[in-house]
């Protein structure tokens, strides 16, 4: 719907949901003037008259477009992302795996996981220090 400011006629464009149910204190962005708008369906302004404003305008002062609309924000529908549902479905995938794993080897697979996990920071340990000790090599 549009609302028109009564100081300076500037028009905007707004949904009628933001002033239901009992209306709402607006202000108008051109002259800061505020007002409490209701919601008033036998006086609505349609995008009719709105046009034929425009015409008039045109019509009247070539030079000059009196009536500036704003537009109303846009409700997106959102849409299903693709990067969650393969997120979602490698963690289903995961925890049917871990659930497997439990059920299989019960309380091992947490030794299993332990040494796994030691062995891989023992091995890195030992590149770091070889790494060091050829640098050492080099410098001196």
């Amino acid at each position: 719907m549009f609302i028109e400011c009564s100081e300076c006629n500037y028009k905007y464009l707004v949904n009628s949901a933001d002033l239901k149910p009992n209306g709402r204190l607006v202000k108008c962005a051109n002259c800061g003037h505020q007002w409490f708008q209701n919601l008033e369906i036998d006086k609505l302004l349609t995008s009719a008259s709105v046009t034929n404003n425009v015409l008039n305008d045109d019509k009247l002062e070539k030079n000059k477009n009196n009536i500036k609309n704003l537009p109303s924000t846009i409700v997106k529908e959102q849409k299903f992302s693709t990067i969650n549902t393969f997120a979602a479905l490698l963690f289903l995938i995961l925890l049917i795996t871990m659930v497997w794993l439990f059920k299989n080897y019960g309380l091992n697979i947490f030794v299993l996981i332990d040494f796994y996990f030691r062995e891989f920071f023992f091995n890195i340990n030992l590149i770091i220090n070889d790494i060091a000790s050829i640098i050492y090599n080099i410098l001196n």
